[in-house]
């Protein structure tokens, strides 16, 4: 069944709203308990033909493609967007869709606090939570409390199945390729948990064994893509052992919460995910954070997938690069249109990080 295919049918069978989500922090429990299928918009496959009218030629291709989804009309069956505040370009697409395109499609805007993570960033975390309900409910209609801590206990389930499938990569437990991985890993952008959690449960049922032999690396930067660069890699033998990208490692491992009230626990779950740049972490949290994922997984390098443009990343990646070769690591930094597919120069560049880790 294509994409297309399953959110058809969620909302003509299930009779759940469909709401284009861009990346990429929000309340996804929220959303499931007032019967929204959540559908993020990281890379939809699509030339650019009409965003460029509308943004600067310096902005990344995650938000270009997603204006170019919707000026194309791809996104008729929305019945609303939500964009949360992950950097000024996603902002300033947020203002475009809302306030210049003329949609009858609701938008909603999630405001998450930045750092220090002090009480008060908490405080004005939850009631941006309570916020975005009270907005939400008059389209949606009401809220029942008790669906929502359902809901929350189905996010914890599949962050935990998640972490497992983490874990097991990082120690050489998983037989599957890299390109399976997150395959299967970024179907969650767009299925729902009640379909979700079986297929996790699925995949980690028959993945698990002794991995395969060859140098492990640790991806980061936003998404996976183009994703002829994990095809390459699993040809040359190189295992992905872990990752702090954005769109995967960084907000779906999120910690359990034992707090019987839903939206404390959706708190303790944002305020307990890893270090971001996104969320103005700092570069001391950022390395340690990385260099604990080297050290568990025994990884030989890092490559920084870099979607160009991303100015929070860019800032704190020369002085990551720098952290690493102090300590003899080796780096690769890929700096790319998401969807561009894999040029010779890079494939030769990939080749040659991988015969220097070798």
């Amino acid at each position: 069944m294509t994409r297309k295919e399953y959110l058809m049918r969620q909302k003509e069978e299930k009779g759940r709203k469909l709401f284009g989500i861009f990346p990429a922090y929000y309340p996804k429990e929220i959303l499931w308990a007032m019967n929204v299928l959540p559908v993020e918009v990281w890379d939809p496959p699509l030339e650019v033909n009409h965003a460029n009218a509308h943004l600067q030629s310096y902005i990344c291709s995650v938000v270009k493609l997603g204006l170019e989804l919707i000026l194309q009309g791809k996104c008729k069956d929305i019945d609303g967007f939500l964009f949360p505040h992950t950097c000024d370009s996603i902002q300033n697409l947020a203002s475009i869709v809302s306030d210049y395109l003329n949609l009858d499609t609701p938008c909603y805007f999630f405001y998450h606090p930045k750092a220090p993570y002090s009480a008060a960033s908490r405080r004005y975390y939850l009631e941006e939570l309570k916020g975005l309900v009270l907005r939400l409910e008059t389209q949606l209609g009401a809220l029942d409390f008790s669906t929502l801590k359902q809901q929350v206990k189905k996010g914890h389930r599949v962050a935990a199945l998640l972490k497992e499938l983490y874990r097991l990569r990082a120690c050489d437990e998983l037989t599957a390729s890299n390109t399976d991985f997150y395959q299967i890993i970024r179907r969650g952008e767009y299925l729902h948990p009640d379909d979700f959690l079986p297929l996790l449960e699925e995949f980690l049922s028959i993945s698990r064994g002794h991995g395969r032999k060859g140098p492990s690396v640790i991806l980061s930067g936003i998404v996976p893509n183009p994703p002829e660069i994990l095809k390459i890699l699993d040809e040359m033998g190189v295992k992905v052992a872990d990752d702090d990208l954005l769109n995967c490692g960084r907000r779906l491992l999120s910690p359990e919460s034992r707090n019987e009230d839903p939206f404390e626990a959706m708190a303790e779950n944002y305020f307990g995910m890893p270090p971001c740049t996104t969320k103005n972490s700092s570069l001391k949290a950022r390395a340690d954070h990385l260099f604990k994922k080297i050290e568990r997984s025994k990884a030989k390098g890092v490559i920084f997938y870099m979607v160009k443009f991303c100015e929070t990343e860019l800032f704190d990646v020369p002085h990551l690069v720098e952290e690493l070769k102090k300590r003899g690591l080796a780096t690769l930094l890929i700096d790319c249109e998401v969807n561009q597919g894999l040029s010779g120069q890079l494939e030769t560049r990939v080749e040659a990080f991988v015969e220097m880790i070798s």
